[in-house]
C-alpha cells in the first residue's frame, strides 16, 4: 500500500492515497503507529553522535586523550550526506525573485527545498496465512516492527 509520509514539526503521519490518516508516531493502536526512527531515516535525519560512535568502533580510531579522531573522514561523510543540498542556479534566481517580489526570507525560501515535508513511502507487507474450510490461503498484511510499528519504505 503507498501513500505519503507527512512531517508535522517533531512528528510524523501516514496518509493513504484519498489523503486519510493511518498511523501517526505518537498512535498507541499497534499497526496504526509509526517508528520515529523509520521515519527519520527515510527523511534522511542524521544522529552524528550515534555516525561518529559507530565509524569510532568499527575503525577503532578512538583515543582516551583527544576523544574521537578522524575529522577528515567525518568531514567527508558530512560532504557525501549533504550532497544533494546544494543550490542550483535556478535556485538562486528564483530566490532573487522571492526575496524582491514577495518580500520573502531566504528561510522561507529554501525551507521547501532543503527539507522535504512530504515523501511518497510504502507500507512493507509480509504474506501471512488466513485458515479456510479445508484449504490454506495467504493474504498480505503490514509487516510491523517489535514495537508494533508500521514499517515503512520509500519508494
Amino acid at each position: 500500500m503507498k501513500g505519503k509520509l507527512i512531517k508535522t514539526g517533531n512528528d510524523y503521519l501516514l496518509k493513504d492515497t484519498n489523503g486519510e490518516v493511518l498511523a501517526i508516531t505518537n498512535g498507541v493502536t499497534e499497526g496504526k503507529k509509526l517508528s520515529k526512527q523509520n521515519c527519520d531515516e527515510i527523511f534522511g535525519v542524521v544522529y552524528v553522535e550515534k555516525l561518529a560512535d559507530e565509524y569510532a568502533n568499527v575503525n577503532g580510531d578512538y583515543d582516551e586523550h583527544y576523544g574521537h579522531i578522524g575529522f577528515k573522514e567525518g568531514f567527508k561523510k558530512a560532504i557525501e550526506l549533504n550532497k544533494d543540498k546544494v543550490f542550483t542556479l535556478e535556485d538562486m534566481g528564483n530566490l532573487w525573485d522571492f526575496c524582491v517580489y514577495n518580500k520573502g526570507t531566504f528561510a522561507e525560501f529554501t525551507q521547501p527545498i532543503l527539507q522535504p515535508t512530504e515523501i511518497d513511502v510504502e507500507i512493507e507487507t509480509e504474506k501471512t496465512p488466513v485458515k479456510m474450510p479445508g484449504i490454506m490461503v495467504f493474504t498480505k498484511a503490514p509487516k510491523l516492527d517489535s514495537e508494533g510499528c508500521l514499517i515503512l519504505k520509500k519508494i
